[in-house]
């Protein structure tokens, strides 16, 4: 009976988006919760050497968030489906006003991180000592990749090319050093604001489709071979062909492109809810302990309001590493299905709304892109936690661009009386 729910909201929803036909934040939702997904449809989790079967209450809750999330898009149709004209990336037109806004985030980004890589250096093997090494010199992380993801995808939609460039500089060393999911999430909004109301079988969206197929599967092998890629002393190939020997032929190859990353979260969704870690979780803490400073002056731990943590603790079938998380269990364990029914609409309504900023080019449009992406594609693997942490960095950011760009009009001002 479960087997045929799951199929059904799959199939309802499948059907939807195909004679829906257009490519937009919405349908990269349907799509990320598919990948991140599919072993809970197919109904075992494969995590070599692990293998084991789905959790009924797992595929009730992925078939609750296909159907909930259908239901909203028919919604966002049926408000937008007045509009006279098509909005794509070629008729978008969103104002540049705010682009002195953007280019100080960017140069933010640029001078910290050269700044960072002057005190600390890059030659790390491992990203987890790059961390260690800013944290000791009292530099934060958010300072660095995080002004550039947002501007460039600001950049994207006002088609400002010099500060895209200037924006993919710090990305892209901070994706070379191991921090792939700013980069990621950033790589998804530009593409699909590119692709924005484009239909799904046209050739823009099949050329994308490819060349984004491509970009991800270089990243699953970068994700287990960059400190080899980085140790000169390592063999690639040579080490590449040692690990492969403690699996099955191909096995290795099936376990970097679609069992890692993908596994890791389904297995995290079935275990979550089959090991009811409800009864070590309240959200009330992980809330109260998102606001700002709220942890400095309470008892309250980052091993407290992180979800993820009681994974690794009940719910890891057997890794060393961390698992990452999964906003649906979390839901789960909060309030068992009504929470995923709760965690879901609040998502679907979010991605909806700034979906539809797109048909009305205002300072929502601007200000949100990279969490409208990390909500569309990232929320599936993330916690609450890390929610509220993209909202206060989005926020915080912005804040100080404004403190600083107001700060430079007042002391150019300055400069005129005094002349």
């Amino acid at each position: 009976m479960i087997n045929l729910i799951i199929y059904s909201a799959l199939g309802f929803s499948l059907f939807y988006f195909l004679i829906r036909n257009r490519v937009d934040f919405l349908l990269l939702f349907f799509l990320s919760l598919t990948l991140y997904h599919w072993q809970i449809i197919g109904g075992e989790i494969i995590l070599p050497p692990y293998r084991f079967e789905v959790s009924s209450n797992s595929k009730l809750i992925v078939s609750l968030v296909y159907i909930i999330h259908t239901f909203i898009t028919i919604l966002h149709d049926y408000l937008n489906n007045n509009k006279k004209e098509r909005i794509t990336f070629d008729n978008l037109n969103v104002t540049r006003k705010y682009d002195s806004i953007f280019y100080i985030l960017t140069f933010l980004s640029l001078i910290l991180t050269i700044r960072a890589i002057s005190i600390v250096g890059i030659d790390f093997i491992y990203k987890a000592d790059y961390a260690i090494a800013l944290q000791e010199n009292n530099i934060g992380m958010v300072w660095l990749h995080y002004p550039a993801a947002i501007s460039i995808l600001y950049a994207t939609l006002t088609k400002n090319r010099l500060l895209f460039l200037l924006a993919l500089l710090p990305l892209s060393l901070y994706a070379y050093i191991g921090f792939r999911a700013v980069f990621i999430t950033s790589y998804i909004g530009i593409v699909t604001i590119y692709s924005f109301n484009s239909k799904l079988f046209e050739k823009k969206t099949l050329i994308i489709g490819f060349l984004s197929i491509i970009i991800f599967l270089s990243f699953a092998f970068y994700k287990v071979t960059y400190y080899d890629f980085k140790d000169k002393e390592v063999d690639l190939v040579e080490t590449f062909n040692k690990r492969s020997l403690y699996f099955e032929e191909d096995e290795y190859i099936k376990k970097i492109l679609f069992y890692n990353e993908f596994g890791q979260t389904a297995s995290n969704l079935s275990l979550s809810v089959e090991q009811n870690l409800g009864q070590y979780y309240q959200i009330s803490t992980v809330i109260f302990g998102s606001i700002p400073y709220m942890k400095r002056i309470t008892n309250i731990t980052e091993d407290d309001v992180r979800f993820s943590r009681l994974i690794d603790k009940y719910a890891n079938p057997g890794f060393s590493y961390g698992l990452g998380s999964t906003i649906w269990g979390e839901g789960y364990a909060a309030f068992n299905l009504f929470g995923v029914i709760l965690f879901s609409l609040v998502v679907s309504i979010i991605i909806s709304y700034l979906n539809s900023a797109f048909y009305r080019s205002n300072l929502l449009l601007i200000l949100s892109p990279y969490f409208l992406s990390y909500l569309s594609f990232y929320i599936h693997r993330s916690e609450l936690a890390l929610v509220f942490a993209h909202l206060k960095n989005i926020i915080f950011l912005l804040l100080v661009s404004l403190v600083i760009l107001y700060s430079l009009k007042i002391f150019r001002h300055i400069l005129k009386i005094d002349k």
